[in-house]
């Protein structure tokens, strides 16, 4: 295997990272904004609807953690529902699955803050960008 396969089959994987619309540039001010673009990770759906108009960053920064949230709710929710439904041993191997699953979604929740902090939007890998 050359350097170049290893190379791209790493730069798949990389996670996109963009600028945001800077702290400041609404009507609420830098650090409460840093605030609610942090926040806007892990409640997306209450904080891009309540603070979405005060600023371009919780903005951008909660429709991005929205789709990501909606895609995760349409890609886990039908595979533990059918899971049930099914012999014992299959569906526990299928729930530790989505367990794995779960907590790469936590992980890149909190990298998404972090980096968010840092003024820098996370852009979610596999993600359905249904609220542009």
């Amino acid at each position: 295997m050359n350097s170049n396969t290893v190379e791209s089959a790493v730069c798949r994987l990389c996670l996109k990272l963009e600028s945001a619309p800077a702290f400041g540039s609404g009507t609420m001010p830098a650090d409460q904004e840093r605030a609610f673009v942090m926040l806007a990770h892990l409640f997306p759906l209450i904080i891009w609807f309540w603070k979405r108009r005060e600023s371009p960053a919780v903005d951008a920064h909660g429709k991005e953690a929205l789709n990501f949230g909606i895609t995760a709710m349409i890609c886990i929710w039908p595979v533990s529902l059918i899971a049930g439904f099914l012999p014992s041993i299959i569906t526990v191997i299928i729930s530790l699955g989505l367990a794995v699953v779960s907590f790469g979604v936590l992980a890149l929740v909190i990298y998404g803050m972090i980096q968010a902090r840092s003024g820098q939007l996370l852009r979610y890998p596999v993600n359905f960008r249904l609220i542009k």
